[in-house]
């Protein structure tokens, strides 16, 4: 947390890192420094509601009213919104202006306003007492020929995804009723049109999530909080991920402790080297507009029992003192250019081992190649991604979507460089022959792929390939050019097929090159089974049954 909870009569001092993030902040909304007196009142308020009261209580000043908003009561009150996170109806916009209008911008009032935006118990507290049960079964120590992406541990990628679509209350599939609830938190609500939208699941109307969804994969029922996503070159030991592992900083000086971690949606044992948290990390404002928050820098806690990676050999090695970003550089998928995008590239030869899960998460499951495209899944290019892929922020990528997406760059042995666009097209290289089979770990085979179509939306998808050995091998970088021909990525907080008028999304992946790690003869993988874990679950492959221990 930001501070402790001084008294009244024990304010921290001037200097202290507590005040000045109270200075920071306000300074970052207002554009002026508060005084001595406003800022011991802003210390007084944190003192008895917490670090997440400090926002809404700048925001109710009059010097936000005046100063940022231009003193306009529309303006204010839609500024008011962004800045809180907040998506009130045009019809609540005009309500709360019109009170302004009429009473006037005194504080008293200003305060209703935000009381009404941002009404108490919104947010939720840090949560204690035990985790969900079915969480637990993610928290086993389990890796199954779980990749890695570099010979040392570091952070790959880490960013704010989207804001407040996690944890809403009383989300269902009901087209009135959650759609409306869905759309209230800031999401999107996707027009289905196929034949079985009738009975397609909540997933596949929206990236929203209930509350009893987020306890079952988090652990805790948190409500409308944000994803922040964060890919390690190593995998992660699950038993030791926790919300307190990490520390965001936030431009308003703010330092930020998640409410929630957990390794979904990256649950399958030959994944889990991202970790998403949950907490209040910032809002849709773009970096640079009046009202903006967001992350600037991501660490990971010094503890007594801080996260830990699982490295080549099976070592487990503690990633306390890892830092993402620079503390100044925006951390949103809301600064544009900055959407979701690649990570990490590794090619290696086709492996079904760790292609599960526990059994509470394997509804997308079985979706590895073998699984859809049989023996012709020889080779797997996986491309690992700093968010959950999505054509526009709801609908699953399919797997015969690789040519919407994706290109493969090749380099012979003398520099001349092809593409490979299409799926099913055996590409004739001097060195052989290279077909793209088309993509995998989204969801289940099926005959046909339409919107009721439902994927696991991780940060791993697999492109399958088949061919000569020597062909493969000259495969240099997987590109997303996101332009012309082809679309761009979002991650689960994109605006849909549908969005509500007025409402930020986040925005779209730029255009990438990522050079792929030639992994054909050391796969680059880890097997790591605590004993305990391995005595509670029978675990299975189709390449066979792994033993306990650890091996590289």
């Amino acid at each position: 947390m930001l501070c402790a909870s001084p008294s009244p009569l024990a304010l921290p001092g001037v200097g202290s890192q507590a005040r000045e993030a109270v200075i920071r902040t306000y300074e970052t909304l207002v554009s002026e420094s508060p005084s001595l007196a406003e800022q011991n009142r802003l210390l007084r308020i944190e003192a008895r509601s917490g670090q997440n009261a400090l926002v809404p209580a700048i925001v109710a000043t009059p010097a936000f009213y005046n100063r940022t908003a231009k003193g306009d009561p529309v303006g204010y009150v839609t500024l008011a919104a962004a800045t809180l996170d907040q998506f009130p109806s045009q019809a609540e916009i005009d309500r709360l202006s019109g009170r302004i209008l009429v009473q006037g911008a005194r504080p008293q009032v200003l305060n209703r306003v935000v009381l009404s935006l941002n009404p108490p118990g919104s947010k939720s507290p840090q949560p204690a007492g035990p985790t969900n049960p079915l969480y637990r079964s993610l928290q086993q120590d389990v890796l199954i020929n779980a990749d890695y992406y570099g010979d040392t541990p570091s952070i790959l990628g880490a960013s704010l995804g989207f804001t407040n679509i996690l944890g809403v209350p009383g989300l269902g599939v009901s087209s009135t009723y959650g759609q409306a609830l869905a759309r209230r938190a800031g999401g999107s609500w996707e027009t289905l049109s196929s034949s079985s939208a009738g009975a397609a699941s909540l997933r596949a109307y929206t990236s929203d999530a209930a509350v009893s969804g987020i306890a079952t994969n988090y652990g805790y029922p948190v409500k409308y909080t944000d994803g922040f996503p964060i890919e390690f070159s190593w995998p992660v030991l699950p038993s030791s991920v926790s919300g307190d592992d990490f520390r965001v900083v936030l431009n308003t000086g703010q330092v930020v402790t998640p409410l929630a971690a957990s390794i979904t949606p990256n649950f399958e044992y030959n994944e889990r080297s991202t970790v998403v948290i949950l907490g209040y990390f910032g809002n849709r404002i773009a970096p640079g507009r009046p009202g903006a928050i967001y992350p600037v820098k991501l660490e990971v806690a010094r503890s007594h029992d801080p996260l830990k990676l699982v490295g080549p050999g099976g070592v487990v090695v503690s990633a306390a003192g890892l830092a993402y970003g620079d503390g100044s550089t925006p951390m949103t998928a809301y600064n544009p250019g900055s959407g979701p995008k690649l990570v990490g590239a590794k090619l290696s030869v086709m492996s079904t081992a760790g292609e599960s899960a526990p059994a509470a998460f394997s509804g997308s499951l079985p979706n590895d190649g073998v699984s859809l495209y049989g023996s012709a899944a020889q080779y797997r290019l996986r491309v690992f991604t700093s968010g959950g892929f999505s054509p526009d922020g709801v609908r699953s990528v399919y797997p015969t979507d690789f040519s919407r997406f994706f290109r493969i760059e090749t380099v012979d042995a003398d520099g001349e460089v092809r593409w490979l666009t299409q799926t099913g097209v055996p590409y004739q290289l001097p060195s052989g022959t290279i077909t793209v089979v088309g993509l995998a770990d989204l969801g289940p085979v099926q005959a046909s792929y339409d919107d009721s179509y439902v994927e696991d939306h991780d940060n791993q998808i697999d492109i399958v390939l088949s061919g000569d050995e020597a062909a493969i091998a000259t495969i240099k970088a997987v590109q997303i050019p996101a332009s012309g021909a082809y679309s761009p990525f979002y991650n689960p907080g994109g605006p849909g097929n549908d969005p509500t008028p007025g409402v930020v999304y986040s925005q779209p992946g730029p255009s990438l090159t990522q050079p792929v790690i030639q992994a054909l003869v050391d796969p680059m993988t880890v097997t790591y089974i605590a004993p305990r874990a391995a005595a509670k679950y029978a675990l299975h492959s189709r390449s066979g049954s792994p033993g306990t221990g650890t091996s590289s």
